[in-house]
This record gives C-alpha cells, structure tokens and sequence, in this order.
C-alpha cells in the first residue's frame, strides 16, 4: 500500500455490513466500487451476487491481494486505474450503484466527475461514500452555515443526501488523523437544475464564493449587465453575504447568467 493514494481500509465489519445493507444489493444490481484496498467491502459486495460488479483500485502494490477475490468470478473484475479517468457509462449497461470508502485527497473531484456523468446514459443512481467528515459536512451544509458552500450547493442540485453514520478514525487502518461520515446519495428523479447547464452555476458559484465574507454587490456587478441586474431585480442581493443565498436563488442566478 502506498501513503501517497490517501488510503485508510475500514476493518470494523460492523460498519461494512451497515453499507451492505443500505445498499440492497440483488442478482439485478450494478455496481461500482472506487479504492477496494484490502478487499474488506469488496468480499461483502460479491457475496451479495450482484449482476455486474467493477472494482477500480490505482494502487497496483495491492494487485495480488485484492486480485485473488476476483479470480473465480467471470462476471465481475478488478482494474487498476485511475478513478479519475475511469468513464463508468461505457462499463455499464444499466443505471448502477457506487460504493466507496473514498481516499481523502480525490474525494471531492471524484465527487464532481459524477455530478458532471448526470447527463450520460447510464449513470449512478445510488451512492453509498465515506468522507473525512469535515468534507460530509460541507456536502450537507444548508445556507446561513459557514460550512454552506459550492460542494453543498451542487450536490443538492441533483441528489437527495443522508448522512448514515459517524465514523471514527480507530476503525480504519492506518488509522488517519480524521474521523469519517458516510453518506447516501440518492438521485433525483428531477432535477433542480439542468444537467446540461452546470458550467454556468459552477460560475456563479465560485464568483460568488471567492472571500466569502464580503457583501455581493460588486460580485453581481461582475457577472450581471447593468440591463440584466435591472430588469431581474438583482439589486436585492447587494448586502447579503453568500451564505445567506438559498441552493435556489444560486440555482435562479446561474439561468439568468446563461442568458446574461
């Protein structure tokens, strides 16, 4: 194992059997695990018998270990890539399932890559994730939070969130330095926002969250025409700070930038 992938593996098998459980997994499930490690989750997955299984791990010090838990199964496999660069709707044939106790330094980015695959065919439809639970916390933020901010406000855009349990950082081995949240994230049926247009709210949501602690008039002036501030009104915002805009008047604010 290699300290530079941010790999913590859980051994406390309580917990594994609690994600198992959320996860429902049948003879007709597809699913995706990031970072199997030691092949903890991994072994519980494939119990379970799931139509489709892929399992994607970078570190290839762990192709022995974790490789043996996949020889006798033809319908499922283990890859060692970068998850990062993985497109999962070309392995796919149906909506699936991500499970994952997620390394620390990619989370986030891995996170935003499925947000952005929310317009392909097919796409997770569930996600069962372990955070560093200060990053969980952020997920689920809600405004006039300070932990209320660009992650929360994508994630609600697409997903309904619950947090299913703390996590502490003794069932991990190594053990790191931070405790852990789990989370499940279901996708909506209906989205808040248009898949397609979510450049522009990642605009708008990075202009307005740069120095979070001064008022927005100049931010709005930046991203609006004078015209546009005008006749949608905009002018309201001047002095609120960014934590006191709801997910939806981020998600108003980005339509009205795409026709700014």
């Amino acid at each position: 194992m290699k300290k530079k992938y941010g790999q913590n593996f859980l051994i406390n098998k309580e917990i594994i059997n609690q994600i198992i459980k959320i996860a429902n997994i049948n003879n007709n499930s597809e699913i995706l695990e990031i970072g199997p490690g030691n092949g903890a989750l991994t072994k519980q997955i494939i119990i379970k018998k799931p139509k489709k299984f892929i399992a994607i791990e970078i570190d290839k010090s762990l192709k022995k270990e974790i490789g043996e838990i996949f020889l006798n199964n033809t319908n499922y496999e283990i890859l060692f890539f970068d998850a990062l660069k993985f497109k999962e709707y070309d392995k796919f044939s149906k909506n699936f399932t991500i499970i994952s106790n997620l390394p620390y330094n990619i989370s986030i980015p891995l996170l935003i890559k499925w947000i952005y695959q929310l317009d392909k065919v097919p796409h997770s439809n569930q996600m069962i994730l372990m955070f560093q639970k200060e990053v969980a916390e952020r997920i689920l933020a809600n405004n006039n939070s300070k932990k209320f901010g660009r992650i929360s406000i994508l994630c609600s855009a697409f997903f309904d969130i619950k947090k299913i349990i703390d996590v502490g950082k003794n069932n991990f081995f190594p053990v790191p330095k931070v405790n852990s949240t789990v989370l499940l994230f279901n996708t909506l049926k209906s989205f808040k926002f248009n898949i397609k247009d979510i450049k522009y709210l990642e605009k708008v949501t990075n202009i307005l969250f740069n120095n979070r602690r001064k008022k927005l008039r100049k931010k709005i002036e930046t991203l609006f025409t004078k015209k546009t501030i005008e006749e949608n009104m905009l002018n309201k915002y001047y002095d609120c700070r960014v934590e006191n805009l709801t997910s939806e008047i981020f998600f108003y604010l980005a339509s009205i930038y795409k026709l700014n």
